[in-house]
């Protein structure tokens, strides 16, 4: 029985999410450019949203079929519960070893995936606050309702919970203040040592912030796909050589493995999907000819990253890669029509269907694949 009530978590989950994007829809989708960009939104929705969503998410029963890791994370919680673990502190992901192994001697299994998913939704939802204060409720909702969300709130929560800290850390490349630039170090530091495998999006959002030409971020990517097609088995070898992060290199070398596992096929596919920010990007760059320094740290950021790995797209490795630069695909997505006159006219009803969009693409891969 507890088995079954697990497994309807995600249709739940996308049932409340769909009724929130619609009702969102009708918010948006009759305001003009003035209205959207510049008039400040109630956020009590949202903010009432993202409680209900920790506590389901992070109260959930302990199940391996419906959640992955969750099962296999709880063994672990509990050998160190019963002092028969005790990690090496001073190896691997230490903060995310510390919290767990601390929490495990004051508390039951249940309110430690609580504090997670706490780690992996509220950082995020500071950071909406930050990049888009009038309209942080809609780009939270990029981010909830993403095809990625749910797994790394269940399965991934390690680099689920490394990757919304490294969010914030970003929103704070938004200020120019002295201050800014060192909190943005030290809570990239905090993600990095919950999962290794940030380094990757923090040496792409170090190149993103001191390479300024924006057409440089669209030949490589346009160049990666290139490198793929053709010597895409030798890059992937060459990357695993270079001494990355051991997370980093069992991702490319396939040593890491769950239900998304490639090897020696080009995802079109995935790369299609990634490409949607980059279009957008493009669009909102060189045909409309608006450009600000945030978004260029955004957009390059998750253009580095997700040029790495597409040139490594062959390899048998799992979507865990992928999501190094997918984690800030929404907000990627959403940012620029939120705060710059992206479209002419009618931009909410064009925010309001890409959004729903968005939506479909996630309850699309889920009905598809089965896909959390």
């Amino acid at each position: 029985m507890g088995s079954m009530q697990a497994i309807l978590y995600y249709p739940i989950f996308l049932t409340v999410m769909l009724v929130a994007v619609i009702v969102h829809f009708y918010r948006i989708y009759p305001m003009d450019t003035d209205t959207l960009l510049d008039r400040r939104k109630p956020t009590v929705f949202i903010a009432i949203l993202v409680v209900a969503i920790v506590l389901f998410l992070g109260l959930r029963p302990v199940s391996g079929r419906a959640f992955g890791d969750t099962a296999t994370y709880a063994a672990v919680y509990m050998l160190m519960a019963d002092d028969m673990l005790i990690p090496d502190f001073s190896t691997g992901d230490w903060l995310f070893s510390y919290i767990m192994y601390s929490s495990s001697k004051v508390m039951s299994i249940q309110y430690f995936f609580l504090i997670i998913e706490i780690l992996y939704i509220v950082p995020v939802y500071i950071a909406c606050r930050r990049l888009s204060p009038e309209n942080s409720t809609t780009l939270m909702i990029f981010f909830l309702t993403a095809f990625s969300f749910f797994s790394y709130g269940t399965n991934g929560i390690r680099n689920g919970a490394a990757a919304s800290i490294f969010i914030l850390a970003l929103s704070f490349l938004k200020g120019d203040r002295p201050v800014d630039k060192i909190l943005f170090v030290l809570i990239a530091l905090l993600a990095y040592n919950l999962h290794h495998s940030m380094a990757l999006p923090i040496m792409a959002v170090v190149a993103a912030y001191f390479i300024r030409n924006p057409k440089l971020m669209f030949y490589f990517w346009g160049a990666s796909i290139v490198v793929s097609l053709t010597i895409g088995g030798s890059i992937s070898d060459i990357f695993s050589g270079l001494g990355f992060d051991d997370r980093l290199n069992n991702y490319i070398s396939g040593e890491t493995v769950d239900d998304l596992v490639v090897k020696d096929v080009f995802r079109w596919d995935f790369l299609l999907y990634s490409a949607m920010p980059v279009v957008l990007g493009w669009y909102v760059i060189f045909r409309r000819r608006i450009y600000t320094r945030t978004y260029s740290i955004l957009l390059g950021t998750y253009i580095y990253a997700n040029a790495f790995w597409v040139m490594v797209i062959r390899a048998a490795f799992s979507n865990r890669f992928a999501y190094l630069s997918w984690c800030i695909y929404p907000i990627v997505l959403a940012y620029p029509m939120l705060v710059m006159p992206v479209w002419k006219d009618k931009p909410g009803l064009k925010l309001g269907i890409i959004m729903v969009g968005h939506m479909a693409f996630t309850i699309f891969m889920w009905y598809w694949k089965g896909q959390y």
